[in-house]
This record gives C-alpha cells, structure tokens and sequence, in this order.
C-alpha cells in the first residue's frame, strides 16, 4: 500500500513539475514571435501548432522506444532532451530554426506527460482509477496556473528569460526522474499488444475521441471566446480575469472529487453529467445577446469548470485501462492536441470566413459548440456500451 501511495506521489510531482513550462511562454507568446522575429500575428500561431505537430510525430518514435528502453530512461532522456532545445529556442536568431526547435519540444512534452499519467493510472486498483486520474488532473492544472504566473512574471524583463527559466525546470526535473528511476520502473508493467496489432483497444479508440471533444472546446474558450469577448461586448481585462481565473480554479478543486465520484457511481454517469454541465455552460453564453455580459459571463465560466473538471477522470475510468501502456497514453495525449489544434484553427476559421459581428457570433458560435459537445458525448458513450455488451 505504501509504495503504491509513494508512486501515486513520485507521478504526481513528475507530471507537475513537466507541465509547468507548457502554460510559460502563452504570456510571452507575442514577445517571442511578432517582436522577437518580425513575424506577422498570423504566422506567430504556427509557434504553437508546429508543437502540436511535434506530439503526433513523437507518437511513432514512441512506439520504438518504448520496447527498447525502460520508462525512467524515457523521462530522463526527455527531460535532457527538453532542457537543451529550450536553450537553443532561447539563442536562435532565425525563425525556421524556432519553429523546428518547438516541434521537437512537443515531442518531449508528449513523453514527459504520457509517463507520469500511466504511473499514476497503475498506482492502484480499479475501484480508485479516476480518483487517481482526478487527482493528477488537478495537479496538472495548477502547475499550468503557475506556469503561466511565472510566464508573465519573467515575460516583462525579456521572453527569453522564460525559456531559459523552462530549461532550468526542464533540468530539475532530470535530476528528479534520475533519483526516483526505480520507482518510475517499478510500476506495474503494461501488457504488450500481439505482432500487427494496435496497442489500443476500441474501447480506448472512443476515450482518445472524449479527449479530442475536450481540448477542442478547451481550445475555443480560451482563444475564441476572449477574442469574441474584448470586440463585441468591451469586456475589460479585469472582468475576463476574474471569470477565467474562477474557471480554472473550479477546474482544480473540483477535478479529484469528479474522479471520486466516477469511482464510486461510475464513469459513465459522471462523464455525461460532465458534459451536460459544460455544454449547457457555453449554451448559456448565447445569453449575452440580451443580459449584460457581467451577469452571464462569471456564472457560465464557473459552471464550465465545475463540469469540465469531470471530463478528464470519468474519461480514463469509462474508456482506458489502468495497465495501459506508455504508448497508449502518449496515443491519448496526441489525440487531446489535435483536438486542441482543430479547435484553434476552426474558431479562426469561422471568424475569419463569417463576418458577422463579435456580439452575434459569440451568441450563436457558442451554443451550437456546447450541444454539439453534448451530442456527440452521447455518441460516443453509446459506442462504448454497445462495445461492452459485444465483448461480454
């Protein structure tokens, strides 16, 4: 019992101590791009999704590596491999070599979350999975709270100074995963999947769709919805922050009682009462168009990060296995990106192409997103019943 609950600790501190970087540079993202390099405000989005390129990509290598090295050599080479091309992104003077830099780095990032989830996931029987989950979860969002503290903090003397402050990061967590190798590979190992057959399930394939449904509504709350927000309603700086920072912290409180709850009735229920919560949050949005927007906009946030704290744990409980391999959480991981990806460049999109007003098109933009994303929630946990009953 004690060395489960030290590994359950020993991921946790990996998983946090890697995520802090991800949220640095999103205050300084400008300074790094436009000021940094001359590059046009268009051009400056390629510096996140060529890092989400780089996770897609590092899902094959990881494929490789992962039958030839252990999960401590993995963390270990990545978090050496991280520290050295934050260093280089922090000295290039030319914006191609930015952009190869950042995609490399997104790799690493892949392996350094996907390792310490799995070794949080095998901490343990099935009756506490999505507590764990739950608990690495909220983990993770105060890392990236920090993250973008620190971000802005170091931001305002030079951007980079912030990745030059990833590197250090990058470097203890090395030395960290270095001191803890034998209790990294001392987790439960995974079963190995049969010659030519996929490492994941299709129980599995349907959990890496509820992660893409997430990170891509994610994606448009945290891009679109400011944009939309600040050109056709004025809201302030103030305002904004003050919803946002409410939603991430119902993201934080509420992620590890979520995973409890999925424990004890089931990820089934707790993913759709989940998804309700979140999807009739944004619906809620469309109010705007006749409240004023400090009445709608803190409550619909808040109720967002109350149901979106349940996505992630009642997704694993529902859908992953425990014993999972490194490569399936890595595969889950890219799947959460590209859903990340597609949310950024289809809210662009449809800003872009339907020139409605900012006011109109937060009313109706929003609403359909949140019952499209309950919609296809219970899509997809249909396929996941219907799996069931077939296997039994």
């Amino acid at each position: 019992m004690q060395s489960k609950k030290h590994q359950l600790i020993v991921g946790c501190v990996l998983l946090g101590v890697a995520a802090i970087p991800d949220a640095m540079v999103v205050p300084v993202l400008k300074e790094l791009t436009v000021d940094r390099f001359g590059v046009t405000e268009g051009n400056a989005h390629l510096f996140m999704a060529v890092n989400l390129l780089g996770a897609l990509l590092a899902v094959g290598v990881l494929a490789l590596l992962n039958r030839r090295f252990s999960s401590s050599t993995l963390v270990i080479g990545s978090a050496a491999l991280s520290a050295i091309l934050m260093v280089c992104m922090a000295t290039t003077h030319t914006w191609t070599t930015m952009l190869v830099l950042r995609c490399l780095e997104g790799g690493t990032d892949l392996v350094l979350l996907a390792v310490p989830l799995r070794i949080i996931a095998s901490a343990g029987g099935q009756n506490r999975y999505a507590g764990r989950i739950g608990v690495g979860f909220t983990v993770m969002m105060v890392s990236l709270a920090l993250g973008a503290g620190i971000g802005g903090g170091l931001g305002q003397q030079s951007a980079e100074t912030v990745l030059w402050t990833g590197a250090i990061i990058m470097f203890v967590l090395f030395l960290i995963a270095v001191i803890v190798r034998r209790t990294v590979d001392n987790a439960p190992r995974s079963p190995r999947p049969k010659a030519r057959h996929c490492p994941l399930i299709p129980k599995e394939w349907l959990g890496a769709g509820f992660l893409a449904l997430d990170r891509g509504l994610a994606a448009l709350v945290s891009t679109s919805l400011p944009i939309l927000l600040a050109s056709g309603f004025s809201i302030g700086p103030v305002t904004l922050g003050i919803a946002l920072g409410a939603m991430f912290l119902a993201l934080a409180i509420f992620a590890a009682p979520a995973g409890i709850l999925a424990d004890y009735y089931g990820g089934y229920r707790i993913r759709l009462i989940a998804a309700l919560l979140s999807g009739l949050a944004l619906t809620g949005l469309g109010l705007m168009a006749w409240l004023p927007a400090v009445v709608v906009l803190p409550p619909c946030l808040l109720v967002y990060g109350v149901g979106a704290a349940g996505l992630m744990p009642s997704a694993f409980s529902t859908a992953v296995r425990p014993e999972a391999s490194n490569l399936v959480f890595g595969s889950l991981q890219a799947a959460g990106q590209t859903g990340y990806a597609v949310g950024v460049l289809g809210g662009l999109i449809i800003i872009t192409v339907i020139l409605l007003p900012a006011g109109a098109m937060l009313s109706w933009m929003f609403p359909i997103a949140g019952l499209l994303f309950i919609l296809l929630n219970c899509i997809l946990l249909f396929g996941i019943r219907v799996l069931e009953k077939r296997v039994a």
